[in-house]
């Protein structure tokens, strides 16, 4: 906004300058009117009023076309300042971006074969990808395992979401149904009122749902309803003769929302999943305004209109 503001500053002073200058009679006109003696302009005058005047002023000297151009390059400054701030307000009135992270903390994710162990990695990865996101995109943090529970509600202080993973409440059971279906409620909270704005899940689990309130399947299809992609990660190796992660549900889950799912059974494996997830989404849900574009094409105008204000005067001069 303070942008706009300024340039709208720098386009009136212009403006006030291309009068100003225009106006004035050129050197050579003032030159002459000093010169000409009290008794010399009454015969002058008579003189004058015989023939044609041949003294012109400075806008005179140069091509009508080339006079009227500085003004229409400025009107059509403030225009396209007009446009960029009505792109602002529309960007300002447009819900925050959001993303809910949601967590598996259930007791399996104790299992050392994602060094230092399963929680852990998934706590500095999931620390690693707040780092990545814009400061005015919001966050929330959701883990489950015998039942969801909202560590923190959407918020643009990524702070609070770092402290709390540090302190995930574990237990037994793997509810992922229901830890997606709160991240819903959470962002739709978030959003009540305002436009509807870009929103994502990143969700992690290293089991399968063990008796969710709310189906996988229907906690899904909520999501797709509201174009709410749930990007899931898959972590750890799967065991023989079954256990483990669920890939097959936790990929339905990915691709019926519109996103994809990745696996990690590394730490550094799950660093990169996160990295790459926080630089897409970074990219993904930013709210685009064309206001910065509008904004650079009055600065241009304006000084445009300056520069052709000043070879206008010098050749006057």
């Amino acid at each position: 906004m303070l942008p706009i503001l300024i340039t709208f500053l720098v386009i009136m002073i212009v403006i006030a300058v291309v009068y100003a200058v225009g106006s004035q009679p050129s050197k050579e006109t003032a030159k002459r009117g000093k010169r000409s003696s009290p008794g010399k302009r009454s015969s002058r005058s008579a003189a004058s009023r015989s023939r044609p005047a041949n003294t012109r002023s400075g806008f005179r000297e140069t091509p009508g076309w080339l006079r009227k151009l500085p003004l229409v390059l400025v009107i059509l400054a403030v225009v396209s300042l007009v446009v960029a701030l009505a792109q602002f307000r529309v960007a300002k009135e447009r819900a925050t971006p959001t993303i809910a992270l949601v967590i598996d903390a259930s007791n399996s994710m104790d299992a050392t074969d994602v060094q230092p162990n399963r929680l852990s990695a998934a706590e500095s990865a999931a620390q690693a990808f707040l780092q990545q996101l814009p400061p005015d995109f919001a966050v929330s943090l959701v883990s489950f395992a015998d039942a969801p529970k909202v560590l923190v509600e959407p918020t643009t202080d990524h702070t609070q979401v770092a402290d709390a993973l540090g302190d995930l409440p574990r237990g037994q059971g793997t509810v992922i149904g229901d830890g997606l279906a709160s991240a819903l409620d959470e962002i739709e909270s978030f959003q009540a009122g305002a436009d509807a704005g870009p929103a994502a899940i990143v969700l992690l689990s290293d089991g399968n749902d063990t008796g969710s309130t709310t189906a996988p399947a229907d906690a899904a299809a909520t999501a797709a309803e509201r174009k709410v992609p749930v990007y899931t990660v898959i972590l750890g190796a799967p065991k023989e003769g079954g256990g483990g992660a669920n890939a097959e549900l936790l990929n339905q889950i990915a691709t019926s929302t519109g996103a994809v799912s990745a696996t990690a059974q590394t730490s550094d494996e799950l660093a990169n999943v996160y990295e790459t997830l926080g630089s897409q989404l970074s990219s993904q849900l930013k709210i685009s305004s064309s206001a910065q574009l509008f904004v650079f094409i009055a600065i241009a105008l304006a000084m445009a209109a300056a520069v052709i204000l000043l070879i206008t005067t010098q050749r006057r001069n």
